[in-house]
């Protein structure tokens, strides 16, 4: 048994299915016109962890499918959904096809996306039209809960309606690091191959909350961010991308939370409650490649290193 106070904060498996959709899923898989594999690997809100946002994570590993998931609906919270490609030599590449429906109209994805979905706006279903490769699937939102407005609840899209945005390219150039405010943290040899991929934020667009996903493909290095605290809840994800064994890191992964250093080597998400003193956090023998990702219910990333 783990006896350190911040163990708590790391979530490593999904929230249980109620019995009562695991038999209706059960139920409609034959029906279904899909051989996609996928595992379910973590997901956490605020009835894991209480005042936690809520992130939900799937890998899509191969197939393909005729049928749609999900149906038309909407939200009273902004959300993110998020598919991102693993191919190390162009990680923007999606490995695959997936189409989703966004404000009513249907749009087709090749590239690694990121797509901020605004309160009342109408989104789904989604279709995986073709899994060539391991593809990231995840879902997040500033709402401590999921919750929805299914299609006869959400009014049909019209010219004022809040729209989609789907965002395939890095288009800012972004660091964690502290800035000239606050000491750099000491120097570290680092081996690390990597690649940030996406990110979002309210000047990316307008209206988006933090999120900034890197590929990390082997080495020994870490983070540039010093020790620091947040006023809002942070996610720090690691996924794992072996399909023999998804929640396995291939090496391993350390973060200070509070006084306590945490040694990760399974998938996770790392919950860090607003104030809550955090890092280094730092990768140690990285042999198969961890996607990591980390976001926020702020429309920046601000923190105690850095000028506010």
């Amino acid at each position: 048994m783990n006896t350190m106070k911040y163990s708590k904060y790391i979530i490593t498996e999904p929230k249980p299915i109620p019995p009562e959709i695991l038999a209706k899923m059960k139920a409609e898989r034959p029906k279904r016109k899909s051989t996609v594999e996928s595992t379910h690997i973590m997901q956490v809100d605020s009835e894991v962890i209480p005042d936690m946002f809520y992130v939900d994570c799937v890998w899509l590993w191969k197939g393909s499918s005729q049928d749609t998931v999900e149906i038309p609906h909407s939200h009273s919270f902004d959300e993110v959904i998020g598919f991102v490609g693993s191919n190390q030599d162009d990680p923007w590449d999606l490995g695959g096809q997936i189409t989703i429906w966004l404000d009513g109209k249907e749009h087709t994805l090749t590239r690694s996306s990121l797509i901020f979905v605004p309160a009342r706006a109408r989104h789904c279903p989604i279709r995986f039209d073709r899994i060539d490769s391991p593809i990231f699937f995840t879902t997040m939102s500033p709402s401590k809960k999921y919750e929805r407005k299914d299609e006869e609840n959400t009014p049909d899209p019209s010219p004022d309606s809040p729209k989609c945005t789907i965002v395939s390219e890095l288009t800012k150039d972004f660091s964690v690091a502290a800035d000239g405010s606050t000491p750099p943290p000491p120097p570290r040899s680092s081996t690390i191959r990597g690649q940030r991929v996406l990110h979002l934020e309210d000047d990316v667009v307008k209206g988006s909350f933090y999120v900034d996903f890197v590929w990390i493909y082997e080495g020994n290095g870490g983070a540039p961010a010093p020790e620091h605290e947040h006023e809002w809840e942070e996610l720090i994800a690691m996924a794992g991308c072996d399909p023999e064994n998804p929640n396995d890191l291939g090496g391993a992964m350390s973060i200070v939370l509070g006084d306590e250093t945490h040694y990760i080597t399974k998938s996770s998400l790392v919950c860090i409650p607003k104030n809550l003193r955090h890092c280094p956090w730092l990768f140690h023998d990285i042999k198969k490649p961890t996607l990591v990702f980390t976001a926020g219910p702020s429309s920046v990333y601000t923190g105690s290193h850095r000028q506010q």
